[in-house]
């Protein structure tokens, strides 16, 4: 099973999301899978990566949102699905490996075209 490493576990605890493209079900969509903890601290050791409580994000946008630089909602969202209180940074890697096979593709969330 896949694990976060050191980076990514630091930057989730801080309030970094992570997030990186993923194949979207069609050409007119691209897909995305981002996670984050909800109860972020400043700093590192004043949470414990398995007593956070995270959200994980997979979803589609319409290629047009993302080349035209439009705000993205909930509504604008395909195939979107939103886990919400994942208790622990254990249970976030079980969640996330439905949906990402190689975790090292995940990144500072602005670091790729993530619209959310």
């Amino acid at each position: 099973m896949q694990v976060f490493d050191t980076r990514q576990i630091n930057n989730l605890m801080t309030g970094v999301g992570l997030a990186c493209e993923l194949e979207a079900n069609t050409e007119m969509n691209r897909a995305f899978v981002k996670v984050q903890v909800i109860n972020e601290q400043k700093y590192l050791n004043k949470l414990e990566p398995e007593s956070a409580r995270f959200y994980l994000g997979k979803y589609e946008v319409p290629t047009t949102y993302l080349e035209n630089e439009w705000d993205v909602t909930d509504d604008e969202l395909v195939e979107s699905i939103h886990e919400i209180n994942i208790i622990g940074i254990k249970n976030l890697e079980k969640y996330l490996a439905k949906y990402l096979d190689n975790f090292g593709r995940l990144v500072c969330e602005w670091s790729c075209e993530n619209p959310l």
